[in-house]
Formats: C-alpha cells, sequence, structure tokens
C-alpha cells in the first residue's frame, strides 16, 4: 500500500509485522515519519533505502523494530516508530556527512517537516526521528554502537 508519492508501507515495517497487519501496519508508525521520508526524497531528488526486504532485500528494521527485535536500545524511536534509517544508493555523489551538513546549515526546512534528531558518526545511513524534544533547533546526537 502506498503511504506517499514514492513509499510503500512495507519500507517502513519488518516483514513479520506486515505479514501478521498487512495495511494496518500504518498503526505501528508516526505519520510524522512517512513525511520525513518523503521530504528527503524530494529534496535530494535521489532513491533511499528504508527497508527492502519486500523487493528481495535483507533490510527489515530500518524503520519500525518491534520491542523484541533483538537490535537497537530498549527505548529505542525505532520501537515508536518515530524513527528511519536512510540509505542512498548514490553514495558516492552524495554522502552521509553532505547531507547532515544539508540539514544543519537548512534546519528550519528539516524541522517543519517534523525532524527533530539527527545521528552523528554513521558513514553508510542516515538515522532521523520525530520524537519530541521542546527544542528550537534539531538535537545532533552520537551514534553509539554496542556489541550485543
Amino acid at each position: 500500500m502506498k503511504v506517499s508519492k514514492d513509499f510503500v508501507i512495507e519500507e517502513f515495517v519488518p516483514e513479520e509485522i506486515y505479514q501478521q497487519f498487512g495495511n494496518q501496519s500504518t498503526w505501528f508508525i508516526d505519520p510524522h515519519i512517512i513525511k520525513i521520508a518523503q521530504f528527503f526524497r524530494d529534496r535530494y531528488n535521489l532513491p533511499i533505502t528504508i527497508n527492502d526486504w519486500h523487493s528481495g532485500g535483507l533490510r527489515q528494521h530500518s524503520g519500525f523494530r518491534q520491542p523484541d527485535a533483538g537490535i537497537g536500545a530498549t527505548l529505542s524511536q525505532h520501537k515508536q516508530g518515530r524513527a528511519i534509517d536512510m540509505k542512498w544508493l548514490n553514495q558516492g555523489k552524495l554522502t552521509i556527512d553532505m547531507i547532515r551538513d544539508d540539514i544543519k546549515q537548512h534546519q528550519s526546512e528539516f524541522m517543519a517537516v517534523g525532524v527533530t534528531t539527527v545521528e552523528e558518526g554513521t558513514e553508510t545511513w542516515l538515522h532521523v526521528d520525530c520524537r519530541y524534544t521542546t527544542m528550537d533547533e534539531i538535537l545532533f546526537v552520537p551514534f553509539w554502537h554496542r556489541k550485543r
């Protein structure tokens, strides 16, 4: 089911959730996160990969994650349907650092669509979320990789 011009719900939820809930999987996704994904797609005019399990890929935990998914922090914004990890297929032309710099230079535009938090320190993907921060600027947080 299409949830925006360029995205289907399967891109925001893992296969297990979609198998169980189908198009009602939208229940698990904050609508702001869909709007944010579409904004990034339109801004850079390049395809974005969030989850790609539905088209034969391996990614399925880059949007909503079940609480028992065994990936990410216990209180992760992913587990509340308020975060996505995006990859661009065209990494040579547009790097994650370039995108972060663009966000920093144009914070009001990104905040207008709901971006409140961006993860720093990742090289191959960009984490953004729409948690409530009460801040007048985007919160940039370090990426902390924990081995499990």
